[in-house]
């Protein structure tokens, strides 16, 4: 339970922090201006990241997307769009603590 809440709120921290670049990611890509884009979302059950446009992440985490609240869920049935690595980082770290 604790690391539930644990997970939960450092899901609401990214989603906050994040919030102006998914909206940004969405309607214009390229304004990323050469960074690039990920984008974190359920695959085959479990949180996972991929390239923009691909089909196929390039990771994916032990972390069971059915396990997460609600809210989390749906944010990440629409994608979770990150700009860099860096960002991206940050983001799968707090899916895996």
């Amino acid at each position: 339970m604790k690391k539930l809440i644990t997970i939960t709120l450092l899901i609401i921290g990214l989603c906050t922090a994040i919030n102006i670049t998914v909206a940004s990611a969405k309607t214009e890509p390229s304004a990323l201006s050469g960074t690039r884009v990920y984008i974190i979302r359920e695959y085959n059950g479990r949180v996972a990241c991929f390239e923009e446009n691909a089909a196929k992440p390039f990771l994916t985490t032990d972390v069971r997307v059915h396990s997460l609240p609600y809210a989390d869920q749906q944010l990440l049935s629409n994608g979770i769009y990150i700009s860099g690595a860096k960002q991206l980082s940050r983001a799968l770290e707090d899916y895996k603590t």
